[in-house]
């Protein structure tokens, strides 16, 4: 009984979250660029305890090889120059230990450790024997896999007692340059990207490289694990395909994933979605599903993209690139009935969708990407907007409507025929009923009886007006003290009599307390116009 009870909820609460997103979509902005003096090899971001990004690049004279930036308003903390051992200044890599202030910095065939919270250099290794292309540290932050252009190098790299050194090299086909190399979320796995077009998977322990992936055309140039660890990304400098998932456990290719030339590879931290980086004078970021390899996103860049990554919480996408800045790009969530995406869903997203009505092809006012524009579409929003439909935006400057009586009529017909829902039929009726009041405005502004009348606990104010006002209702007691102020604002001409229109009292003052029984006066000012009547409470 108890797991069928948890089963219920499960649903229930999976049927709740669907309902919420159902008209929710998300989307990558651009949210900031930060620009360098040279270009931009490499990027990395830290746990989500630090909020750092590393940036490396080439040396420039105005700037810093390395530089971490504080991802809350995104301003520089701290900045250094690395040179190695021969004069150069061009760091290749950096990469950043989880859940530490720890930075490890590839410049050449130098390797430094660099603490990005103090800005002070912990270790310098001169001379590792290859210049260093790629750099990852295993998850617990106790290992660091190294590429060089021949050969993989692991190292020790515990904090505790600050012994960094070299704990083995892992000896592939010594004639291919390897550009990569990525842990596995548990460490027991490390894989390799290489210019033969290969990627191996090796066992970290023993050294051996026990499987061969076979599938890209030219240069593998970057690996990523999901992080699960049962799934594999690599990316390829030759134009088909430009990235490839495979499956860790059977070694065996899953999909092939867009063409062109890419250069780096990033998995969102929930698993889902694939980061690739194009390599082209005018690149971009293309978002590819893990699921089924379709494309969600381009993301224009406007360089070639060098590195990218996601912060921890996947909130956030950077990448860095030869034309010398940092883009950084935000996930947002948008509601897909906010056509004009301006924030709200309000008369003028109703209004653009009554202005497509019955286009084809893809548009912002194709709510359900049905690629048409019609009845289900101009529901949702109405639905969205408000089922009270009394603003004073249904009507432009002068007396001008947003829609007329006959277009609303036809929406009623289609909706009829399309098999819309009663709610989406009930809020066009709504519109219908709103649009001819303000069409066939009252002769004179009046206040009505309330009603019920003698009531308890709630009651409703009618009145009509004969044009727009401000307004406002104010109950009083019989001894004149003013209890509760109604402010409905600025309202077109109207009748407001019905239990969706009236003003509305639930026998409550201002300080939320029930009143007691007895006689009370309640008075309607619109513009000049000002009347009083009386109502009776009874419990």
């Amino acid at each position: 009984m108890k797991k069928r009870t948890i089963l219920l909820l499960a649903l229930l609460l999976t049927s709740v979250l669907w309902l919420t997103n159902a008209n929710a979509a998300q989307e990558w902005v651009p949210q900031k660029t930060l620009s360098f003096g040279g270009t931009v090899w490499s990027i990395a971001f830290g746990a989500s305890g630090t909020n750092q990004l590393a940036v490396g690049t080439d040396y420039n004279s105005n700037t810093y090889n390395v530089e971490i930036y504080e991802m809350s308003n995104f301003n520089r903390v701290r900045g250094k120059d690395f040179t190695d051992n021969t004069g150069d200044q061009d760091v290749y890599d950096v990469a950043m230990r989880k859940g530490w202030y720890e930075v490890a910095i590839g410049c050449r065939d130098d390797l430094f450790f660099y603490n990005s919270k103090s800005g002070s250099v912990i270790q310098t290794f001169r001379d590792i024997d290859g210049n260093i292309a790629h750099l990852d540290y295993r998850p617990d932050g106790k290992r660091l896999a190294i590429a060089t252009y021949s050969r993989i190098q692991i190292w020790y790299t515990d904090h505790k007692n600050g012994n960094r050194r070299r704990l083995r090299t892992l000896r592939g086909p010594t004639t291919q340059n390897v550009s990569s190399v990525a842990w596995s979320p548990n460490g027991n796995i490390l894989a390799s990207g290489s210019s033969d077009g290969t990627v191996r998977l090796w066992n970290p322990n023993t050294g051996v490289n026990y499987a061969v992936l076979r599938g890209h055309q030219g240069a593998v140039r970057d690996v990523a694990f999901s992080r699960n660890g049962q799934m594999l990304a690599s990316v390829s400098h030759k134009a088909s395909p430009a990235a490839i998932l495979w499956n860790v456990n059977t070694e065996s290719k899953i999909r092939t994933l867009g063409s062109g030339l890419a250069s780096s590879v990033a998995w969102h931290p929930d698993g889902s979605t694939l980061a690739v980086g194009q390599w082209s004078s005018n690149g971009d970021i293309i978002l590819f599903s893990a699921h089924t390899g379709g494309v969600l996103h381009h993301l224009d860049v406007n360089s070639s993209v060098l590195s990218v990554d996601f912060n921890p919480a996947g909130g956030l996408l950077a990448c860095g690139g030869n034309r010398k800045f940092v883009k950084i790009f935000k996930l947002i969530t948008v509601n897909a009935n906010d056509v004009t995406k301006d924030g709200r869903v309000d008369i003028n997203d109703l209004v653009a969708v009554a202005r497509d009505y019955g286009k084809t092809g893809s548009r912002a006012t194709d709510v359900n990407n049905d690629n048409r524009v019609d009845i289900k579409d101009l529901t949702a929003v109405a639905k969205a907007v408000n089922p009270n439909f009394a603003a004073p935006t249904l009507a432009q400057e002068g007396t001008s409507l947003l829609f007329t009586a006959k277009e609303i009529q036809q929406w009623i017909q289609d909706a009829k025929k399309q098999g819309v829902d009663a709610e989406g039929i009930a809020t066009l009726e709504q519109l219908l009923t709103a649009v001819w009041h303000q069409a066939n405005p009252p002769k004179e502004t009046a206040l009505l009886a309330n009603y019920p009348n003698p009531f308890n606990p709630e009651t409703w104010i009618p009145y009509q007006l004969a044009k727009p006002a401000e307004v406002t209702v104010s109950i009083h007691a019989a001894d004149g003290k003013l209890v509760r102020t109604l402010a409905l604002g600025q309202l077109p001409a109207g009748a407001y009599q019905d239990k969706d229109r009236a003003a509305y009292w639930d026998g409550t003052n201002e300080q939320g307390e029930s009143v007691a029984s007895g006689v009370y006066f309640y008075t309607l000012k619109a513009g000049e116009f000002s009347a009083t009547k009386k109502m009776l409470i009874r419990k």
